[in-house]
């Protein structure tokens, strides 16, 4: 009866460490609007409002026909949510664009992330007015914006080549990742017990470590984003969402709550 009650209890309490974990990463999640951008005429000049100036760059494409601007993550994040992951990037129109049949406002050509982890996933979507875009997969998204080889946007009828967001339009792009799981550590020797001449009980065993899928990018130096706006003249905020990153060792509890009770012990 002691022993049950000694495995109820971890239980209870792995249960807990994982609520807790839980409570402080949706307590420590929020978003940060990294500031507005407007491409000009004059490549590669870029027009910038906002408080995180610093983290932004620009250059000439090869072709030198198209301004991309690189955004440093890790600086940002350092700057805005140290410690947190990077959960997901929006870029949004601001609504103060030219709109219309022939301009749908900021139209995005381009989208990269350097520096992330191998395991690293981007999921796109797309909540705005332009009727093309609404159904549009993942996948569609993702090959809109995989080149830089837009030089003007349009109404984007027929175009496969960047996304228009449209009046206040918004593409988002969340990431997931794996994150490591250090091994649980290795028991000793049980101590000896009646009927037994060897020792009562079996070596614990660490085992080996696994990994978690988790829902962000851990930001590391040198990670940076770059995107590209067809044309000139539209301007686009660019939002970051960011959330306390899981801690291994609370992630491991998972599996342990659930060996538990499938520790094997020797009659007595």
């Amino acid at each position: 009866m002691k022993t049950m009650n000694n495995q109820r209890a971890l239980r209870f309490a792995c249960s807990s460490a994982l609520l807790s974990v839980a409570l402080t990463g949706a307590a420590n999640a929020g978003v940060v609007n990294l500031g507005r951008v407007q491409h000009l005429p004059a490549r590669p000049t870029i027009s910038y409002t906002g408080t995180y100036g610093k983290c932004f760059n620009s250059a000439v494409d090869s072709s030198g026909m198209r301004t991309i601007i690189e955004v440093d993550i890790f600086a940002a994040m350092q700057s805005a949510a140290p410690g947190m992951m990077l959960k997901s990037i929006t870029i949004q129109d601001t609504g103060t664009n030219v709109y219309g049949a022939s301009s749908p406002g900021a139209d995005m050509d381009f989208f990269s992330v350097q520096g992330a982890d191998a395991s690293a996933q981007m999921a796109f979507s797309y909540n705005g007015p332009v009727g093309q875009h609404m159904n549009e997969s993942s996948a569609a998204l993702a090959s809109r914006l995989a080149a830089a080889d837009a030089i003007v946007g349009d109404s984007n009828t027929g175009m496969s080549h960047f996304v228009s967001l449209g009046l206040s339009g918004a593409m988002r792009v969340d990431f997931s990742s794996m994150i490591g799981i250090p091994p649980s550590g290795s028991g000793g020797e049980g101590s000896s017990g009646p009927g037994s001449s060897n020792g009562g009980g079996d070596s614990g065993g660490g085992g080996e470590g696994s990994t978690q899928l988790i829902q962000g990018l851990l930001v590391t130096e040198g990670m940076r984003l770059s995107l590209s706006e067809a044309g000139a003249g539209e301007r686009f905020d660019i939002t970051f969402e960011f959330a306390a990153v899981p801690a291994p060792g609370a992630l491991a509890l998972l599996g342990l709550s659930g060996l538990v009770g499938c520790t094997r012990r020797r009659p007595r």
